[in-house]
């Protein structure tokens, strides 16, 4: 071990998640950009991403110089096997399979359809931490795996992303990539984020200023995520390992996770008896399937009206994704290849659903809230 703080977060992280390596960014797209590159993607080539996805991921595919190709959900808001069946052989060189919530949809199927045509598979664990599958912890099952730790994630190092590999051989690919691509973090990023990560736990409930000090952390760090009137140019320093005050936050919130996790779990219990109680339907989860869910997600036919009750008398619904490439909408979309009406099953289920938080702040008595709008409308 070399000793440096970056290194022991990773061998840490690597041995958390049991997979053969691991390297830490200052930022999950950064780590994808990474991981595509060293699994071979190429400008031109074809990703099969999700239809109900976060802009970060498509970024980074474009920042490759490839095409993302969206794959309409199943019930789960996890890619619909299929989807993937229905491209042609060899067309997609990756399909970026996201546990959405930390769910991982058909798992055994999804990899098959991936098989047969010939796929590369990432997995995108920004959701899931300490979620399984048949046993196996999820990331472990494709070619490569990538982590988001900004701040809405339920393992949170303010910003910061990961991404392992369950080869060696990959894992030399990757450290090519990181030559070639990567630089050492930047002082005055690090400094904000730092500065961040103590402030914002001693504001507590208080959105509207976090949300201002939020705003003012972005400007003062100036060039930062891309906007898609803008193109997607990986220019010098979009890729930046994770710096030392990142990797040693990093590393406080890997011995704190278990307790986390725990907690999130519990509420997620809290949650689903609360809406047996309200005759309410639980959110499928797949058998072989044990998860730490980010959030719990509600079906209703009243979303803005509901999203509006709660936004007035400050309760945490929210709505999650506001479209299939969050948060772009309208003209944004086709900058990013995304065509109105490909992905019907992820429109409708964007327009008839709200979140509830399964996070440490949440309580009996605010649940007990939520639930009584969600019922009355």
């Amino acid at each position: 071990m070399s000793g440096s703080p970056r290194k022991e977060y990773e061998e840490a992280f690597s041995r958390y998640v049991g997979v053969s390596g691991a390297r830490a960014f200052g930022l999950g797209r950064q780590a994808l950009v990474i991981l595509l590159k060293a699994v071979g993607v190429n400008a031109g080539d074809k990703v099969g991403v999700c239809g109900f996805t976060c802009f970060s991921v498509v970024e980074a595919v474009k920042v490759c110089g490839a095409i993302p190709v969206y794959l309409d959900v199943d019930k789960y808001l996890c890619i619909e096997p299929r989807e993937i069946l229905r491209q042609e052989v060899n067309s997609l060189k990756v399909v970026v399979l996201q546990h959405t919530l930390g769910l991982p949809g058909r798992l055994d199927q999804l990899l098959s359809a991936c098989r047969k045509i010939g796929a590369k598979v990432v997995e995108d664990c920004a959701h899931c931490l300490d979620c399984f599958w048949k046993g196996e912890p999820l990331g472990k099952f494709g070619d490569g795996a990538i982590y988001s730790f900004e701040w809405g994630k339920p393992y949170s190092t303010g910003q910061g992303g990961m991404l392992t590999v369950n080869s060696n051989k990959l894992l030399e690919q990757v450290g090519q990539q990181i030559e070639k691509s990567a630089l050492p973090a930047s002082t005055k990023l690090e400094f904000i984020l730092e500065c961040e990560r103590r402030v914002f736990p001693l504001l507590g409930c208080r959105s509207k200023l976090k949300s201002y000090l939020r705003y003012m952390c972005n400007k003062l760090r100036g060039k930062g995520t891309f906007k898609p009137e803008k193109g997607f140019d990986c220019y010098r320093g979009y890729i930046r390992l994770a710096g030392k005050m990142t990797s040693r936050e990093g590393l406080k919130q890997l011995e704190n996770w278990p307790r986390l996790m725990q907690l999130r779990r519990e509420n997620t219990r809290m949650i689903e008896e609360h809406l047996s109680k309200a005759g309410l339907t639980l959110w499928p989860k797949p058998d072989e399937a044990d998860v730490t869910m980010l959030k719990y997600p509600v079906r209703t036919p009243h979303r803005s009206r509901i999203l509006e009750q709660a936004r007035k008398q400050k309760l945490p619904i929210i709505g999650y994704f506001g479209s299939p490439v969050h948060p772009l909408c309208g003209g944004e979309l086709a900058k990013v290849d995304y065509k109105i009406g490909s992905c019907q099953k992820a429109e409708d289920m964007i327009k008839h659903h709200v979140y509830l938080p399964t996070g440490p702040l949440l309580t009996e008595q605010s649940l007990e809230n939520m639930l009584r709008i969600i019922c009355d409308n």
